[in-house]
């Protein structure tokens, strides 16, 4: 499913053509950033015979900053179903409740408006606009910052 180019053009970080081998070796990558407690993914699996649908990770995560940010990505197929929304409801309520984590934080490309969608029905807010923010494929693209701070994790001093 990675290596579809529809999900590489919507995404920041995932490459196109993926490369052969680059799953088993970001999937092996995962226990070692867990330990370290630096980055956190999870399948996303149907529940009706935990067939893979995609992935939800935690990244740059800061204890000092009580703060982590979210990426996500699903199969084509399963664009467009609510899936990947509660994978991603799912995954701020682990940071929550295990992590105690204050702040998530999320970005993608301004033209993604599946993303940003699924961002603002899990609770995110739109915080700004990073232009010209990554070169992707020779062109630069614009990237929007949304965030969410958490109920009762902090009161400000």
């Amino acid at each position: 499913m990675a290596g579809d180019p529809r999900i590489a053009d919507t995404t920041i970080a995932m490459p196109h053509p993926y490369p052969e081998g680059a799953a088993k070796a970001w999937i092996s990558s995962h226990a070692a950033a867990y330990d370290a407690a630096k980055e956190i993914t999870f399948a996303v699996v149907k529940t009706d015979g935990g067939s893979l649908i995609g992935c939800v990770t935690l990244l740059d995560i800061s204890k000092l900053h009580a703060r982590a940010a979210l990426g996500y990505w699903t199969g084509v197929e399963y664009w467009s179903k609510g899936f990947c929304t509660e994978a991603v409801v799912r995954l701020i309520e682990f940071a929550q409740q295990e992590l105690k984590t204050n702040r998530i934080i999320a970005t993608c490309l301004a033209r993604n408006v599946a993303s940003s969608r699924v961002m603002e029905k899990a609770g995110l807010k739109r915080e700004g606009c990073l232009v010209q923010h990554i070169n992707k494929n020779g062109c630069y693209e614009d990237m929007l910052l949304y965030g969410l701070i958490l109920p009762g994790r902090y009161d400000a001093k």
